[in-house]
């Protein structure tokens, strides 16, 4: 265990937490937010576990004070969307790997929280309801990590 990437993961876990807690704004069955674009940085910034671990551990402390019932779900989806996009980017990200990465990754939460919204709520059409949301929020959140990839990447050149 190394003392600064605990720290660096503790700082990432909680800011996590606070862009996806309490800058939402409400969809059917959930809410939109910016907290995946987060994610994606704290993976460039973090190696793969210390990543995972901040990801989940920050949206599903986020979705326990707001939506309980996706906790759990939101632990496991988010995990696998930040492990998807370590994988991808690999060890030397460049622009193009990143924004590939974070799209397909992106996918992922996609896709679950639209099954997860059918188990919960009682059936397809009902996680159906939150997909023109859960849309929005994959393509605003694809955007601001592009945007913040350049600065982001200078940052991580200067981190010991």
């Amino acid at each position: 265990m190394n003392t600064k990437l605990l720290s660096r993961a503790g700082v990432s876990t909680a800011l996590i937490f606070a862009v996806t807690r309490f800058l939402q704004i409400p969809i059917p069955l959930g809410y939109f937010n910016v907290g995946n674009a987060v994610i994606f940085l704290t993976g460039l910034l973090l190696p793969m576990p210390y990543a995972v671990f901040a990801a989940s551990v920050g949206s599903a402390l986020a979705d326990l004070t707001s939506y309980p019932a996706y906790t759990l779900p939101t632990l496991l989806i988010k995990g696998a969307m930040v492990l998807l996009f370590c994988f991808l980017t690999g060890k030397k990200p460049t622009l193009r790997r990143g924004a590939a990465a974070a799209a397909l990754s992106g996918l992922v939460p996609l896709v679950l929280y639209t099954a997860v919204g059918a188990f919960l709520f009682g059936g397809f059409a009902a996680g159906l309801a939150q997909l023109p949301g859960l849309f929005l929020e994959y393509a605003a959140n694809l955007l601001l990590f592009l945007f913040l990839f350049p600065p982001v990447m200078r940052l991580r050149e200067r981190l010991p």
